[in-house]
């Protein structure tokens, strides 16, 4: 069984390879999220329109990307976020999969970089809140050991990783402060997938699971930042006591 990552902060208030062909599979929605590959927004709207008061929205993703050497990985997953009634708390979760599908030789992967990010903006009244957040996920057996991830959200903001393989890794940030913009939280985290070269066709980077899986499950969500108006969301309480045990971590 998948354990998946459920992080509730509740405490605090206050250079990639060229993308040359995006292939799409599945329909998109979600006008307040986006996803983009290596700078070019491939699902939803980047930057995204601001989610409402009691308001949430699913972004599924499933697309083919082509790098310039030639070589090919499909991402697929879903985005999901959620916006209270007063804009005073936010959820931003995702749950998706890096996949090394092949090449035109049918061989293993070049040294390649897929920078995925997630674009999520929340309306709000505030003018700031404290957050902190963590990243949990797995590498997949065949990756090559010269593999790595890493995760920033806003830019350089409270970076985590490198992470390497073998199986799975989990970290988390300090607190850091997020600020209003035009009456939004924007929430724009990073996923860094650093394939080796070597590695098989197959081999895959899971972001928001840390149990390596030969397929990708059907996805469930995985939160970001959260609030305390988010406590009655189902599957947190235990996350929250681990987390809150963990020395270091405010």
């Amino acid at each position: 069984m998948c354990k998946l990552f459920h992080n509730l902060f509740w405490a605090l208030r206050v250079a990639a390879p060229c993308l040359v062909a995006l292939v799409f599979e599945a329909s998109l929605s979600a006008d307040s999220f986006g996803v983009a590959v290596n700078s070019t927004c491939a699902a939803g709207n980047c930057p995204p329109a601001a989610l409402g008061f009691n308001s949430s929205a699913t972004l599924p993703v499933n697309f083919r990307v082509t790098l310039a050497d030639g070589d090919e990985y499909i991402i697929n997953g879903t985005f999901t976020g959620s916006n209270d009634g007063t804009g005073a708390g936010f959820l931003a979760n995702h749950d998706f999969r890096v996949t090394y599908a092949g090449n035109a030789n049918g061989g293993p992967s070049a040294a390649d970089t897929l920078v995925v990010e997630g674009f999520y903006s929340f309306q709000t009244t505030l003018a700031g809140v404290v957050e902190g957040r963590g990243v949990i996920g797995s590498f997949g057996p065949t990756i090559a050991a010269s593999s790595s991830g890493s995760s920033c959200v806003n830019g350089a903001v409270a970076c985590l990783g490198p992470f390497t393989p073998p199986g799975s890794f989990e970290q988390f940030s300090a607190a850091f402060t997020v600020n209003s913009t035009g009456g939004a939280f924007a929430w724009d985290p990073t996923w860094t997938s650093n394939f080796g070269a070597g590695s098989a066709v197959g081999s895959y980077i899971l972001w928001g699971q840390t149990t390596a899986a030969p397929t990708l499950p059907v996805p469930t969500s995985t939160p970001e930042p959260a609030s305390a108006g988010l406590i009655g969301l189902s599957l947190v309480g235990i996350f929250i006591r681990r987390y809150f045990r963990k020395p270091g971590h405010v």
